[in-house]
């Protein structure tokens, strides 16, 4: 998730986050086991403590052979937007002349953290996602694209290849998974315009009411942004999905608002998601396998709304 740079932090802010030691900036990026660790007892959990404090080609490959190790086709998606070449990957569930929801997990993480949370986190529920519905749910009416952009976090230019390369036709929906390794509810954000009544907003609350998981909706969200945002503006009915804590909703909803108040310099008063964002304490410590599997059944639960949703010929 990056931070959006039209919007300026504050310069008194990051001065005292750094006479505070509060910057991370002398942490060192601690990276996690061999893929081996994982394909002893794969798991979500344990795809996240591969992928994090590993750089992004390397997460990119530790992407490809698990979605190798799970049996899961996949594309890789080589991009150039603006000079920036990149990698995206993509696995398709269904026929895919078929209307295409897209769930979107992005797998690179911004320098100087260790990426779990963000987003290491919901590619491992994506694909733990794509698991499950291959076992147990024929696709009816859609195809589902699972997506997995590079350089998300340097301003969604992933999301900006994958247009570039493919367009927007046949899209019906986007969802975007954003830190999705801790908490017990969800939030669906970015809310423009009609989108409340969109068929993504509403299969992704069917799934919290199907699951009896709490979730909230949040209209833009001025600082900060996902992939999704680059297939909204081309007309594309797309929304971000993050979970947290259901007793930090208020916290990150003040935060969201105002990410620069005084408040905040003190780490420990910010939402739980956004006390290790961005740094090398975005680690495997702090993630839930619970959360990994909540994700992963809305994911599931989501895709099936969806697709009872659209029907033939809508």
């Amino acid at each position: 998730m990056p931070i959006k740079s039209r919007i300026q932090p504050n310069p008194l802010l990051l001065v005292l986050a750094i006479l505070l030691g509060l910057s991370g900036c002398a942490s060192p990026i601690v990276k996690g086991p061999d893929f081996s660790y994982y394909l002893e007892d794969p798991s979500p959990y344990r795809l996240v403590e591969v992928m994090s404090g590993k750089n992004n080609e390397e997460r990119l490959h530790i992407l490809t052979k698990a979605l190798s190790a799970s049996e899961i086709p996949y594309e890789l998606d080589p991009f150039t937007v603006d000079g920036k070449n990149g990698t995206n990957v993509y696995a398709d569930l269904g026929a895919t002349e078929a209307p295409t929801l897209i769930i979107v997990a992005h797998y690179d993480r911004v320098m100087g953290s260790a990426g779990a949370n963000d987003n290491a986190s919901c590619v491992a529920a994506a694909i733990s996602a794509y698991e499950r519905l291959r076992a147990s749910y024929p696709l009816k009416n859609i195809n589902v694209r699972f997506l997995f952009p590079d350089k998300e976090e340097v301003g969604l230019v992933g999301a900006q290849g994958y247009i570039k390369n493919h367009g927007v036709k046949n899209i019906v929906g986007v969802a975007s998974f954003e830190m999705c390794g801790i908490g017990d509810a969800f939030g669906i954000w970015d809310i423009r315009g009609n989108l409340k009544s969109s068929n993504i907003v509403m299969a992704l609350q069917q799934a919290g009411k199907d699951l009896g998981v709490h979730n909230e909706t949040h209209g833009p969200v001025p600082r900060y942004s996902s992939d999704h945002h680059r297939f909204f503006l081309k007309g594309v009915p797309a929304v971000g999905v993050t979970v947290l804590p259901k007793t930090d909703g208020q916290t990150l909803r003040d935060y969201i608002a105002n990410p620069n108040a005084f408040r905040w310099i003190r780490t420990a008063n910010r939402p739980i998601i956004f006390q290790t964002y961005h740094s090398p304490e975005d680690l495997p410590s702090t993630i839930s396998p619970k959360a990994l599997n909540m994700t992963a059944g809305i994911i599931v639960e989501t895709v099936k709304a969806f697709d009872a949703r659209l029907l033939p010929g809508t």
